[in-house]
């Protein structure tokens, strides 16, 4: 009895003061920093007066618009058809609506492009952690899974990925493990 209580007793000091970088020791610091800083990313569309004209791209953009503008988030105004030979197509009047607006980054006073909250990564697992005892780092490889996921998500440049996976440096200090921290 008393050896089993002096075994666990020895692996838990040595287990609390170990220096090493373990997976779930880099999850952790790797959470602090995103409640911090936030891996957010945005989308950009226009507001105010917006042309859309008569190809696949543009329907498709509309569709998009129509779909925020049904769940509340945008008024949209027909403003003129365009006719002419060359240039088909119609013109809005777009804005948004005070539902929107805590989605929203940058918004320009007189219309243009907004930017909008899409999703954010957070962390899902550390997959693998690689010590570099020479340069007191360690590399990271992270998996990260898309949450927070907005209405204008639709917007977001590439089709949004479910995870993601990134490589990433920690810094040993004097102070243990670092990553986001000023040390």
């Amino acid at each position: 009895m008393k050896k089993t209580i002096f075994a666990i007793i020895l692996v838990l000091t040595y287990s609390c003061g170990s220096e090493n970088l373990s997976n779930s020791k880099a999850e952790k610091i790797l959470e602090t920093c995103l409640e911090k800083n936030p891996e957010q990313r945005t989308a950009s569309f226009r507001i105010g007066k917006a042309t859309f004209r008569d190809n696949d791209y543009d329907k498709e953009l509309l569709g998009k618009y129509a779909q925020l503008v049904e769940d509340g988030y945008l008024t949209m105004e027909l403003v003129r058809e365009l006719k002419s030979r060359y240039n088909k197509g119609k013109e809005y009047s777009i804005v948004l609506t005070e539902k929107a607006l805590d989605f929203m980054e940058k918004v320009p006073e007189k219309g243009g492009n907004v930017k909008a909250k899409a999703f954010t990564y957070e962390v899902e697992e550390v997959l693998e952690v690689q010590e570099i005892p020479s340069l007191n780092t360690a590399k990271v490889k992270v998996k990260y899974k898309a949450e927070n996921k907005t209405p204008f998500i639709i917007f977001y440049a590439k089709e949004p990925q479910d995870f993601w996976i990134d490589d990433l440096s920690m810094s040993k200090t004097s102070n243990g493990w670092k990553y986001c921290d000023n040390f």
